[in-house]
């Protein structure tokens, strides 16, 4: 039951950088992407191990670069346009 949970967070997290390309959704997919290779170069002792670890870079890299992809693409316009 919790290794379903976690596969649906994944699928979530994943469509949401989908639906939400645009405000930030971007950022999601490259955190992911990140998180996944800093997971791959970490130390594993076997496959399974190192597969946890791309994993769970995953999933802790999407919503961080979902966060500062949307407060790029959201957040800084508004700054800048009331700078101007």
């Amino acid at each position: 039951m919790r290794s379903l949970l976690s596969f649906g967070v994944f699928a979530g997290m994943i469509a949401l950088c989908v639906v939400g390309w645009d405000i930030g959704g971007i950022g999601g997919a490259i955190g992911g992407a990140l998180g996944a290779l800093r997971g791959a170069t970490g130390r594993g002792y076997d496959m399974s191990e190192r597969l946890g670890n791309i994993y769970t870079g995953a999933l802790v890299g999407m919503p961080i670069g979902f966060l500062l992809g949307g407060a790029y693409a959201v957040g800084w316009p508004y700054l800048m346009s009331l700078y101007r």
